[in-house]
């Protein structure tokens, strides 16, 4: 019976193998018969040079490791410091704003320690019975001023101890917070007679006119604080100090990692005046004792010397004696504060491998050097001789084996070239009976495959190429059939206009669309199309086309209402494919400013008011249907009155609802926030541009999956 390819090749690797392994064994008994007069002449130097290296890299490796870990450590107590620092930043140019621009701000009222209950995180106004009795109404008036400071304090102080706004007329107004987020209870002096201005925190920020730091100190709860603060101006000059208090204990947890790699660590940290603040030991001189030690004093001197360094911002790694035991000292500067973070390990506990592995090393070279002695006996006799016979017989089954087998690989080899050459024409004639033989077969059934599969290959490019350059046709049109502000609109003084579409694929069924119905009045509108694609296209020309004609038609006695409503009936007629869509339509007349609308199942605009009150314009009651769904449904027409400079929003489904690759939703919330904080004096086409760039860095790299349109609109009077 003929042996297949495997069991050929099973039984020349089996026999190359067993003499290869036979050869190798032989080999290498000659050599440690060689190396065993070696091994106990070289023992104890071995041990000992081991121990040497390990030593000398455990003590390296723990340095490194030591020093990264440290610096670790220390910057990431810096990077929550810079937040800090940025917090307060933020929040005293936030305060300057709010003062520098009073007409943009409404007054507001916070609640009172003195008549209110206040809970955990809660913005509230406090000042002293002095200052109340002083209190006119030009102070009245900056209260309720100032207290718009409010919507910044209230997200802060869910991260921070406290955060506070002092006047130099000495009001407060802070939010603080408590563990349980239970209700605050405030001291009879803090109410009766608490003044900002007498505190460290203020003194020290509007000396410096920047932002600062204070030492660290205890506050009335307990707890160990420091204080960042930073001044904030109006037009008189220094207005007050803006100040957030941080759990000094928090930042000392945060260090207080006692393993890295395996290995305790003890950590504490120096203050610029040489005083440890923080401490992992309870006892000895790096504990933080009753009366604050000055580290730099101690009586053992390398402690002092590196204690020194620490006071200066310097970043090292050395040997120091701490009550009388030797240690690794790793430290770091923490500069935000003016403190440095140390850690320390014992030197012995570094040590212990290197004796270990030279007590190791010593016993396992013994016992080797034994059983190497006596394998050397059992493997030198006749090896050599072995070695050559059976490489001799290696030699001549490689040659048999190799004229058997390659002759009819080459054969196929070559007839495969041909094929890949172009040859689909090309037949393999292998007889071997074997595996062999069976590839070759495969090889001619798959060059008849491979022949059909290029001839469909290239009908399905052909058509693939006719639909892409039909799709991309299509949507040139579509773009062209969607309005332009320019040259329309250029020159408009009355309004200010912009509006952009982006669809999720090739077409889209959004569309926004504006024209005037007279000299007076313009007419705007933002719809969406149920589905995606070519269908949703075709169905948003129609729509499209069938409400401008019917407004056009409508626009001497205004009844929009009527006009959406007979909108939706022409659409209702021979609409088989139930298709539907969302319209929100709206005129504006110029000379009044009057906004009249029928929202159609829409997405509710959003509108700026001129003290900047961002709102959606939501439907009171029920909303009105889609169009498309159903005949003879009805639509009400509602208005309002835009002032000069207002604005309103408009926009699809695809702005709200686009997705991250975390399948997180932008967003209603997040669309009134990007809104509202873009510069309200910008033009339209900045502000969609804003929105647009903060809908794409929301969805990162996520597919878009639903058209995006936005429509702007400014009225700015005749």
């Amino acid at each position: 019976m003929k042996l297949n390819i495997r069991q050929r090749v099973r039984l020349i690797a089996l026999s190359g193998g067993v003499l290869s392994f036979v050869g190798l064994l032989l080999i290498v008994g000659v050599g440690m018969m060689l190396a065993s007069e070696k091994v106990e002449e070289r023992r104890h130097l071995l041990g000992e040079s081991a121990a040497s290296f390990v030593e000398s890299f455990a003590g390296q490796q723990t340095q490194w490791r030591l020093a990264d870990h440290v610096a670790g450590k220390a910057q990431l107590v810096e990077r929550e410091i810079e937040h800090t620092r940025q917090d307060v930043e933020s929040l005293a140019q936030t305060m300057t704003l709010i003062l520098s621009e009073p007409g943009q701000y409404a007054p507001r009222a916070l609640p009172d320690p003195h008549r209110d209950g206040i809970v955990s995180g809660e913005p509230y106004l406090n000042f002293s019975d002095a200052l109340a009795a002083e209190a006119d109404d030009e102070l009245q008036e900056e209260f309720g001023l100032a207290a718009n400071i409010a919507d910044t304090l209230l997200p802060l102080g869910r991260f921070y101890t406290g955060v506070f706004v002092g006047s130099r007329h000495g009001w407060l107004i802070a939010a603080d917070s408590k563990p349980d987020g239970g209700a605050l209870h405030f001291s009879e002096k803090f109410l009766t007679s608490y003044d900002p201005r007498e505190m460290n925190w203020y003194k020290l920020a509007a000396k410096a006119g920047t932002v600062v730091f204070t030492d660290l100190y205890t506050d009335t709860n307990g707890n160990r604080c420091i204080t960042c603060a930073a001044p904030f101006y109006d037009e008189q000059g220094l207005a007050g100090v803006v100040g957030i208090d941080c759990n000094a204990d928090e930042i000392y947890r945060q260090t207080m990692s006692t393993k890295t790699g395996g290995t305790a660590f003890d950590s504490f940290i120096l203050n610029r005046k040489g005083e440890i603040l923080f401490s992992s030991q309870a006892e000895g001189t790096l504990a933080v004792g009753d009366e604050r030690r000055d580290l730099r004093q101690c009586g053992e001197q390398s402690l002092a010397l590196e204690a020194a360094a620490m006071t200066e911002g310097k970043s090292d790694v050395q040997l120091v004696t701490v009550d009388g035991v030797s240690y690794f000292l790793a430290y770091a500067p923490m500069e935000s504060l003016g403190w440095s973070f140390g850690q320390i390990i014992g030197q012995a506990e570094v040590n212990y491998p290197a004796q270990f592995a030279r007590d190791k090393l010593w016993e396992e070279m013994r016992e080797f050097a034994d059983d190497l002695r006596g394998a050397f006996l059992q493997l030198s006799a006749g090896g050599v001789l072995l070695l050559l016979l059976l490489l001799g017989f290696v030699l001549w089954l490689s040659a048999k084996a190799s004229d058997h087998f390659v002759r009819p690989i080459l054969s196929l080899t070559e007839g495969v070239n041909e094929i890949a050459e172009g040859n689909l024409d090309k037949k393999l004639d292998v007889k071997t009976g074997d595996e062999i033989e069976r590839l070759a077969d495969s090889v001619n059934a798959m060059t008849v495959d491979l022949k059909a599969y290029m001839e469909n290959l290239s009908r399905a490019t052909a058509d693939k190429e006719r639909i892409a350059t039909e799709l991309s046709v299509a949507r040139k049109i579509q773009a062209g059939m969607l309005p332009r502000v320019a040259p329309d609109f250029s020159g408009q003084t009355a309004f200010d206009l912009d509006a952009v579409m982006t669809p999720a694929k090739e077409v889209g069924g959004d569309f926004y669309d504006f024209y005037m119905l007279d000299e007076n009045r313009l007419a705007v509108t933002v719809a969406d199309v149920s589905g995606k694609g070519v269908p949703a296209a075709l169905f948003m020309v129609v729509a499209k086309n069938v409400l401008q004609n019917l407004a056009m038609a409508a626009k001497t006695h205004g009844d929009f209402a009527e006009v959406v409503t007979r909108a939706n009936d022409r659409l209702c007629e021979g609409n088989d494919q139930m298709m539907f869509v969302t319209v929100f339509f709206g005129v504006l007349d110029l000379r009044t400013g009057e906004f009249s609308y029928v929202n159609a199942g829409h997405n509710p605009p959003l509108l700026l008011r001129r003290g900047g009150e961002v709102s959606y314009l939501l439907p009171e009651g029920k909303p009105d249907k889609p169009l498309g769904l159903m005949e003879g449904l009805p639509y009400r027409q509602r208005a309002l009155t835009l002032a000069p400079g207002e604005k309103v929003f408009l926009y699809t489904d695809g702005v709200t609802e686009a997705a991250n690759e975390a399948a997180e939703l932008y967003g209603e919330e997040r669309l009134q926030t990007d809104f509202a904080g873009v510069e309200s004096d910008a033009p339209v086409r900045e502000i969609l541009a804003a929105v647009g760039a903060a809908v794409k860095a929301h969805a990162g790299n996520a597919e878009q999956a639903d058209d995006i349109t936005m429509l702007g609109l400014r009225y700015l009077g005749i």
